[in-house]
This record gives C-alpha cells, structure tokens and sequence, in this order.
C-alpha cells in the first residue's frame, strides 16, 4: 500500500509546491513602485507572500524526505535475515576453423554454460528485526498521512489569506489610479 501511495504523495506535494510558486509570482508582479508613506497594501502583500514562502518551503522538506523511506526500509530488511539465494550463470564459446588439413576442412565449435547458486542468511529471520520493519511502516504511513492533511491546511489558509486580501494584494495602494486613495486630506 505504501508503494503506491508514496508516488501520489510525491504529486500532490509537487503540484502543492508549483501552485504556492504561482501565487507568489502574482503577488510579486502586483507589487507597486515604493514612495515614502501609503505602502499599506504593499506589506500586506508581503506578508501574504512571506506565508505562501513557508509553506512552499514546508512542503519541500517533505519532498526531499520522501526518498528516504525506500533507504532506511531497504536496510532494515537487509538485516532481518531472510535466507537469500544468489544464482549466477557464465557462458562462453569458441569457434576455429582451419582449411587445407589432411581431413579437408575443418570447423570446431565449443560452449562452456556453468550455473552457480549461493544462500545467504538464516532461515529464521530475527523477530526484532520484522518488528522494526513494520514500525517503519507505520511510521511512514503516518508521515504520508500527516502530509495530505498538512497540504488541505496550506489550501485553506492560503485561501483564506487570498481571499479577505484579494483588493490589497490585486491593488494594495487602491483603485484609484493616482495612488492617494488614502489621503487624509
């Protein structure tokens, strides 16, 4: 089952990571020129962008963790035990020929096939060592679990973030086009 699910994690977190990319494009290409005072809008730009950064930087971290199953899974089942067999198979040939012998001609043409087959391990595997494995298991089915609902969070709170400041981040200093929408006089 883990198999399966890791690559669909993988997805999500890199379609996570593309979209929150997208989102901190827009707002920085929305950012005006600075002036001295009325950059209201501006930091809430920036403070929304420094969000989308934290979780695009979150959801890479769980990226780069993702390999890390299949090493520490591998090991541990290398030291559980298991009986292994190795089988190996070497051929070789070789063809002479020779013309002009006091038989005439002559063609001689030989193959070599040797098979070797070798156990290695017990053949009880170490209880602890399956306990371990399993655990390992567990732990990444809760490390993948805890990733999805991880990215449903960033969803809404980027939503959320996204939505009650649509205004401030399409146009932080106002609609008004001259850039003194907030002038006190």
């Amino acid at each position: 089952m883990l198999e399966k699910a890791l690559p669909v994690v993988r997805d999500y977190l890199a379609k996570s990571i593309d979209e929150t990319q997208l989102l901190e494009r827009y707002i920085s290409l929305h950012v005006p020129a600075m002036e001295d005072g009325n950059n209201f809008g501006v930091s809430v730009q920036m403070v929304v962008a420094k969000h989308l950064k934290s979780i695009r930087e979150g959801a890479v971290k769980r990226m780069e963790s993702l390999p890390k199953y299949y090493s520490e899974r591998s090991d541990a089942l290398d030291k559980v035990g298991i009986k292994k067999t190795t089988e190996s198979v070497t051929k070789s040939s070789s063809s002479s020929s020779s013309t002009g012998g006091k038989d005439g001609d002559e063609k001689k043409q030989s193959t070599t096939e040797v098979s070797e087959s070798k156990e290695s391990g017990s053949s009880k595997p170490d209880p602890t060592r399956i306990k371990h494995v399993v655990a390992l298991d567990v732990f990444w089915y809760n490390e993948m679990r805890s990733t999805l609902t991880a990215l449903v969070a960033s969803y809404l709170t980027i939503f959320d973030n996204m939505e009650k400041n649509k205004d401030k981040l399409t146009a932080p200093k106002g609609s008004g086009g001259s850039g003194l929408s907030m002038a006190m006089y």
